[in-house]
């Protein structure tokens, strides 16, 4: 958790943007609190003529009385549309913002948090610092020029009721919010413990069939009701404080209300008072003690604020890749891999030890070993998605160009991840990830390649949707569509990882030949298998 302060500047940079929409409600606001005022003179004014206590045309006054409480509900009216606009349009560019950084944000071959964490920061958490800062922030200006202004309106008409009053409020409110410090730490847990429920149901909801296979859907939700006890225990705990603070606000309250009421009610009998004086201030303590409460239920929306923007901070705050134009090498370029070292976070030995490698331009190379002994690994580093612990990595072309290899050589590589990396969407959507503009000829020839000709004889051939994670196509399909899709990038060198494990041996053998036909001595490929035919049809085999 941090600090309070550390927490605070972040919501105030996350209210820059907004605060031009921001100070606009507010302006409505303030013509409310104006109108309300308005209306309690005007009460007044009304039942002093009414009951003959002061002189004046009684028409004119009720009509200026029902313009202002036309003023009020257009105000009530007009601030609540706007306050939904700023949320809306808020929320998008805030979480824009956030999403970007999450996208941007170096990856050390593990994520910090949970995928249902991530999402649940990006939904719930802006969610909640957008209505702080939209709708809770203008809400506590109003409050205040509402609570100053009738307190000054008190204070013309009684200055020692209005002490008395301004005096057992806020002490009642500030025994009420004793507890801060300890509602933050509460509310924390609760958003964290959210969090941990949305990520086991969303994996489980993702393998449900792997779990049910396995016999474990009855541990799942056993594990889920424990997560939310949890949750349960925490919010109880959160809700007897907040009992306790409200008992106190509650206590003021009445006590304040009593004070006036009696007040009223002996000056009526000691005709020291008039009518339309007892009304104004019945009123008025009214609109000194929504003020209060409004400022008072605010503080629990600050605190879920404040704990939101901590959880926001750990997203915003990743470190980020660099960013600048990309570094294009011309042809197929090779890869030189000198004396490289990679450990995993938390690893002692490291995966990639030493290693030393030329992949030279043009060639097809065959990466084998043993399960973990760091072939995907080694592509990673290479492609500069994982950072070497010593060594570096080194592209060049025909010309003699060499860069080392970073972020911005990246886009020389087209790359095919292990397992089913389809996206949610159509075939076509998969397909034109890689190339925005790619024309239907580009998508026929690159399935073609990727001996992927079975897409045209679906019922909705590219059109077909795919559910979350390629669901609705087969393990083999899938892998070729993948292939289609880093065939469309304009990269020299392409990266296979284990991309053809899930083919029969025909299938992965036409693959293969019509990749050769086409990229071979075009492409530099990198071909991590435990197939023997990919290993047969590479120029050079590297053991690890």
């Amino acid at each position: 958790m941090r600090p309070f302060r550390e927490c605070n500047r972040g919501l105030l940079r996350m209210l820059r943007p907004q605060r031009g929409r921001v100070l606009f409600s507010a302006l409505i606001g303030l013509v409310g609190v104006a109108a309300s005022l308005a209306f309690v003179w005007l009460s007044k004014k009304v039942v002093d003529l009414a009951t003959g206590a002061s002189q004046g045309d009684l028409n004119a006054f009720v009509l200026m009385l029902l313009g202002v409480m036309l003023v009020q509900m257009l105000c009530r009216v007009g601030g609540r549309y706007w306050e939904g606009l700023i949320v809306v349009k808020a929320q998008n560019e805030l979480r824009q913002q956030v999403f970007r950084k999450v996208m941007f944000s170096t990856w050390n071959g593990k994520d910090k948090f949970h995928s249902g964490d991530t999402v649940s920061r990006l939904e719930e958490d802006i969610r909640v610092v957008v209505d702080f800062i939209c709708v809770s922030l203008p809400d506590i200006f109003i409050t205040i020029s509402q609570l100053l202004a009738a307190s000054a309106f008190i204070f013309l008409l009684s200055p020692n009721l209005a002490w008395i009053l301004l005096l057992i409020m806020p002490v009642a409110v500030l025994c009420s919010r004793l507890f801060f410090r300890k509602l933050r730490s509460l509310t924390n847990d609760i958003r964290a413990g959210d969090a941990k429920v949305q990520g086991h149901m969303q994996e489980n909801t993702q393998r449900r069939v792997l779990v049910r296979m396995l016999g474990a859907t009855g541990r799942v939700l056993e594990h889920l009701s424990g997560l939310q006890d949890y949750v349960y225990g925490k919010t109880v705990t959160r809700l007897n404080y907040n009992a306790v603070s409200r008992g106190f606000m509650q206590l003021g309250f009445a006590a304040g209300y009593a004070l006036v009421f009696l007040w009223g009610v002996y000056g009526l009998k000691d005709h020291t008072i008039g009518y339309g004086t007892m009304v104004a201030f019945l009123q008025l303590v009214g609109q000194v003690q929504r003020p209060v409460a409004g400022i008072a239920q605010q503080v629990p929306a600050f605190i879920r604020a404040l704990s939101s923007e901590d959880r926001l901070l750990d997203l915003v705050e990743a470190p980020q890749e660099e960013e600048g134009s990309d570094i294009v090498l011309s042809g197929a370029p090779g890869v030189r891999v000198e004396n490289l070292s990679f450990a995993y976070e938390g690893v002692r030995d490291p995966v990639v030890r030493g290693l030393s490698f030329d992949f030279k331009p043009g060639t097809m190379t065959a990466i084998v070993g043993s399960t973990g002994a760091g072939k995907s690994t080694l592509v990673r580093v290479i492609m500069s998605l994982l950072p070497p612990d010593s060594g570096r990595v080194i592209l060049y072309d025909a010309s003699g160009k060499e860069v080392p290899s970073g972020v911005l050589t990246r886009c020389n590589f087209m790359y095919v991840p292990q397992g089913n990396s389809l996206m949610s969407g159509s075939i076509r959507e998969n397909l034109l990830l890689a190339r925005p503009d790619a024309t239907e000829e580009d998508l026929r020839n690159a399935l073609h390649i990727a001996a992927a000709d079975f897409v045209y004889d679906l019922q909705d051939g590219l059109d077909t949707v795919c559910a979350e994670i390629g669901a609705g196509i087969s393990e083999g399909q899938a892998q070729r569509i993948a292939i289609a899709r880093a065939l469309l990038r304009p990269g020299g060198i392409l990266v296979l990882d284990e991309a053809t494990s899930a083919l029969d041996a025909d299938t992965e053998l036409e693959l293969l030949e019509r990749l050769g036909a086409k990229y071979r001595g075009a492409k530099t490929i990198l071909c991590i298998t435990h197939r023997p035919a990919a290993t047969s049809y590479a120029d050079k085999v590297l053991h690890l």
